[in-house]
């Protein structure tokens, strides 16, 4: 080394790699002093919060005035210059260390949240939704005229590079009449596809809608993406999920559009399937133990915002801005879009809270609670597993610390089993009581159960109650196309949701809830299936003897059809009878010979009674 280069090294030998000077002395006592107290520095002695001290316990109570903590700045690396070298060897820091999470600190306390201290505001639905009836509205919500035409594109440019001699041409009112089946074949079962269109078990909806022929051929090209865009295996921006790319995405936009409840839960959903595909799971403790896995935002009645599909390639860097590890990184993709700085609370189980998850929540402006993994929290002073077993059932526990100016509070409790719960806003207190059964003395007794343990079991279960509600009414159509399982399990939550939007708007309206989950699903069953129907596709049924008996003894009244139906201008043709029949417009008691071709109805046509244009109408 030259003179020159020696006097540099000298200069700089003061510096540590991470621009902190004497960073490397362990030893070193610092002046508190000189700390900077505009950082957004804070340990357990300098929390955001306010101690009270109550005959030997100490509380913290956040106070109403407390904002949320500005986004802290990340400066870029490149353009940074050292500090100069301190002349005088004095050891001082010129901007403090963050709190390292192994280093946190933690004391005896209570985290207590008023109820007015973090306010949300619900947001109303909007007018153009609020002001919906029926339920093929609210189903058009979510599956958009734009994307049946994207679905009909794809279909027909499939069907051409399967067999240029073949094309299947589907038109927009096919795929909604196909739509329309496989909803009807969630609430009625039959043991295979093809006995909707037999003798003994058709279902003259179905197979007025479409022939079997017909559907089978449509279902052969069903497609969702262009196959030729798709990259190969080997490129490093192969997508797993590229077949079914559009269809979640604009699933999601279309979920995503109606605003966010104050209460969101996070969890894990199977789409039960044993085909022969690399997205397939194993999860042996979830009642469907194969199938494709995933990721649910909800809010605590059940409507999905947003999912996401499994595919093992979500950890690349191209998907995540900031990296907090694998479950950390699903909570931060799925909240994206939930509004910051509004105080939404976000409950999850386990395998995805951590300390800075959290943290990263809390800086947003969303409150989180969750179960956690002791070991995720470092130093946090709760007694052991032993000492948990020997107390009696109720026995809690509580420490409170903070880290980067997020306040925490870890509580343990003993029930059945011992639950550990991770909060920035709940803590033990308030206490309620419980009644378990003892069986050491038969009977129930009471039981103390903390605060943030009543909020976890209040708000968690909107994914557990997604999937009871998808279970019900489920369509079971089988395939051999691996993603035609998720196409039906999509076509199920957009049901779902519809419905539940509706039950929300009933109760904003202040109105009843006249639909359930089974009518809802067979009204927009019904409903598509007779989208663009002139005439039934099939031919004449069995003019036998026990046929023709049934017919004239039959005493079911006919069926109506879904308002939406008999409003669509499409194929209601007036016939006249040999027998003549009540007509089936409300407040018309009279008997006419005129009778729709679509809708099988009654209806009268004179000089001074337009029943049949109003029925079509209004």
């Amino acid at each position: 080394m030259n003179e020159e280069e020696i006097g540099v090294l000298l200069a700089n030998w003061d510096v540590s790699e991470d621009e902190l000077e004497n960073s490397d002395d362990e030893n070193l006592i610092e002046d508190e002093n000189l700390v900077d107290d505009n950082e957004n520095y804070l340990d357990i002695e300098n929390l955001p919060v306010e101690f009270v001290t109550d005959e030997g316990n100490q509380y913290i109570i956040i106070p109403e005035t407390a904002q949320t903590p500005p986004v802290r700045q990340i400066r870029p690396r490149v353009n940074e210059t050292r500090p100069q070298v301190s002349q005088s060897r004095i050891p001082v820091r010129q901007t403090p260390r963050p709190v390292d999470i192994k280093n946190m600190k933690w004391k005896k306390g209570s985290l207590i949240f008023g109820e007015n201290t973090r306010p949300h505001t619900n947001v109303p639905l909007p007018d153009n939704i609020s002001q919906l009836s029926t339920p093929l509205q609210f189903f058009s919500l979510i599956f958009t005229d734009e994307l049946y035409t994207n679905i009909q594109k794809q279909t027909e440019l499939f069907s051409v590079q399967k067999n240029p001699n073949k094309p299947i041409h589907v038109t927009i009112p096919e795929l909604k009449r196909f739509m329309g089946i496989c909803v009807y074949s969630s609430v009625i079962q039959v043991p295979k596809v093809r006995d909707y269109w037999s003798t003994h078990l058709g279902f003259a909806p179905i197979y007025n809608a479409l022939s079997q022929k017909r559907f089978e051929a449509i279902r052969a090209v069903l497609h969702f993406n262009n196959n030729e865009d798709m990259l190969p295996r080997a490129d490093p921006n192969y997508d797993r999920l590229f077949k079914l790319r559009p269809l979640v995405s604009c699933l999601n936009k279309q979920f995503g559009k109606i605003p966010y409840s104050r209460d969101l839960s996070l969890d894990e959903q199977m789409c039960s399937t044993k085909a022969r595909n690399i997205l397939k799971q194993n999860m042996p403790n979830k009642p469907h133990k194969w199938g494709y896995k995933l990721f649910v935002l909800c809010d605590y009645k059940g409507y999905s915002y947003t999912l996401e599909v499994y595919t093992g390639q979500e950890n690349y860097p191209k998907f995540n801005d900031i990296d907090i590890g694998a479950s950390g990184n699903v909570v931060i993709r799925l909240t994206k879009d939930v509004p910051s700085n509004k105080n939404h609370r976000l409950y999850f189980d386990n395998y995805y809270t951590s300390v800075p998850l959290i943290e990263h929540l809390y800086d947003r402006g969303i409150l989180g609670l969750g179960t956690v993994r002791r070991n995720r929290v470092p130093n946090n002073q709760l007694p052991d597993e032993k000492q948990m077993k020997n107390e009696k059932r109720g026995f809690i526990a509580e420490r409170i610390s903070s880290y980067k100016s997020t306040p925490l509070s870890i509580t343990t409790w003993k029930d059945n089993k011992i639950v550990t719960l991770l909060s920035t806003y709940a803590g033990a207190e308030p206490k309620s009581m419980l009644k378990r059964f003892d069986r050491r003395i038969k009977t129930r007794v009471d039981v103390d159960c903390p605060f943030v343990v009543k909020e976890y079991n209040r708000f968690m279960g909107g994914v557990d109650l997604l999937d009871g509600l998808i279970g019900r009414y489920k369509i079971k159509l089988r395939s051999r196309k691996w993603y035609n399982r998720l196409w039906y399990h999509f076509i199920d939550v957009s049901i779902v949701n519809s419905w539940l939007l509706y039950k929300r708007c009933q109760h904003e309206n202040n109105e009843l809830v006249n639909y359930t989950l089974a009518n809802w699903r067979a009204e927009i069953g019904s409903t598509l299936t007779s989208t663009g129907v002139c005439t039934p596709t099939r031919g004449r049924r069995s003019n036998s003897l026990e046929t023709l008996m049934k017919r004239v003894n039959r005493t079911r009244p006919t069926h109506i059809p879904t308002k939406d139906s008999r409003t669509d201008n499409t194929g209601h043709i007036p016939r006249r009878e040999d027998k003549r029949g009540r007509c089936k417009f409300p407040q018309c008691k009279g008997f006419t010979y005129i009778k729709c071709t679509k809708c099988n109805c009654y209806l009268c046509i004179t000089k001074n009674k337009d029943c049949f244009g109003k029925f079509h109408t209004q």
